[in-house]
């Protein structure tokens, strides 16, 4: 049995039993299951929740669950944390009220970019409006902050969604940018302090972009280049203004190295590093490390200092191996 149909039938059997595990005034609850596609073609098993009168339907994907009956552990558990899952999800009553997808004066605030792997999001890609950059796709989403302050829910902007607005796709991609170059500046870090960072050691992070006077450009070797909140953070490539930020520190020219849909890895020219070498420590971490579904792309970038646009660099691609696992 492939792993998608025994994950669908496990998701099957939670719906039926679930409402066992919640309490009375959730017995009006209907769930029903769907399979959503992610980014890179990975697709997820997700039961919705529909509740009598509630604007939002969350959706609790089930794949983490599955992973965990197969681990061996009681079912009884698991659908309790399925069941508290339900009840976090529902407690967020209703998007912002502000919030109308068919109105673009409601959402233009909210929009955001997002830039993904183009083959790998083929079938995603025919229902949005897109911009090519190379082996990459800019797309344009609305953000919008969680009403129970968890995190940001997000919707892509759809093909019917530019309809309804009637706006032109070009002003809601510049809108879209614009909003992000301010909400979401790009950030340039130390590799040092990013590691200082994921090893909870106290550092002060700092923008290299924007050091104050006096302040020292740490020689590392290696930089990392995302947004403050590091989510997404690879979208910082669409920032029509990142390649002058780029040029203001590093004047020899630098090479971009996609580690995830979150951030690149920026390498100085003057490293030495080879574009064959670099190209293959990318498919090598995106192999290893980087989840299917937020992998960016297997090769290396740099900015075209003439055009003025990003560009792949030949030498870094492996043709036959690309994106295929």
């Amino acid at each position: 049995m492939s792993s998608t149909v025994a994950v669908k039938a496990f998701a099957e059997g939670v719906t039926q039993q679930i409402k066992d595990y919640l309490p009375e005034d959730y017995q009006d609850m209907e769930c029903e299951i769907l399979e959503q596609q992610k980014n890179n073609g990975v697709v997820l098993t997700g039961m919705i929740l529909n509740m009598p009168g509630q604007q939002i339907a969350p959706v609790v994907y089930m794949e983490p669950f599955y992973d965990q009956v197969r681990k061996g552990e009681p079912m009884d558990q698991i659908m309790d944390q399925i069941a508290d899952v339900c009840r976090q999800s529902l407690s967020v009553r209703e998007l912002p009220e502000t919030l109308d997808f068919t109105d673009y004066d409601s959402v233009k605030d909210h929009l955001t970019v997002q830039v993904i792997n183009t083959k790998a999001n083929q079938r995603m890609l025919s229902q949005v409006p897109h911009k090519q950059m190379e082996d990459l796709s800019v797309i344009c989403r609305i953000e919008f902050p969680s009403p129970a302050g968890e995190g940001v829910g997000s919707v892509k902007v759809t093909h019917e969604m530019m309809r309804q607005w009637g706006v032109h796709p070009e002003e809601v991609y510049q809108k879209a940018v614009g909003n992000a170059v301010k909400s979401s500046p790009a950030v340039l870090m130390s590799m040092d302090d990013l590691m200082m960072e994921m090893m909870d050691l106290p550092f002060e992070t700092k923008n290299l972009f924007q050091l104050k006077e006096g302040e020292e450009f740490p020689k590392d070797g290696m930089y990392v280049l995302s947004n403050p909140m590091k989510v997404n953070g690879a979208s910082v490539l669409a920032y029509p203004n990142l390649q002058e930020q780029l040029e203001s520190v590093f004047p020899q020219g630098c090479y971009l190295l996609p580690s995830s849909l979150h951030e690149l890895i920026i390498i100085p020219k003057d490293l030495g590093m080879t574009p064959k070498e670099m190209g293959e420590m990318v498919r090598d971490v995106n192999q290893k490390e980087v989840a299917r579904d937020e992998i960016l792309s297997d090769r290396v970038y740099e900015f075209d200092k003439e055009k003025r646009q990003l560009r792949q660099i030949p030498e870094s691609i492996e043709k036959a191996k690309e994106m295929e696992r």
